[in-house]
């Protein structure tokens, strides 16, 4: 399954980010993994596209983490950098 993270803006603004999971992974688990084709197949599959669908049928706005490393909010201009935000809160799970 692709990586739909979600996340909620400071202003109430809610988001569901597609992150590539070579963004995420490839620096801290095994090198052995070919995150890169992983990738490709799910794209491939349609799983980004089921993540994009789901962002509409919550009412959530898609990012496609493939595309841009930041987002920033269209309502309040808050800005993260999607790889490290998304990173720490995996950790921390």
């Amino acid at each position: 399954m692709a990586l739909g993270l979600s996340h909620s803006c400071i202003c109430g603004k809610k988001f569901k980010v597609y992150l590539p999971k070579e963004k995420i992974f490839s620096d801290i688990v095994s090198r052995v993994v070919d995150w890169s084709a992983i990738d490709a197949r799910e794209e491939a599959e349609g799983e980004v596209e089921t993540v994009r669908k789901l962002a509409e049928m919550s009412g959530c706005v898609f990012i496609d983490g493939s595309a841009t490393d930041r987002l920033i909010c269209p309502k309040c201009s808050a800005e993260i950098e999607l790889q490290d935000h998304f990173r720490r809160q995996l950790v921390k799970l």
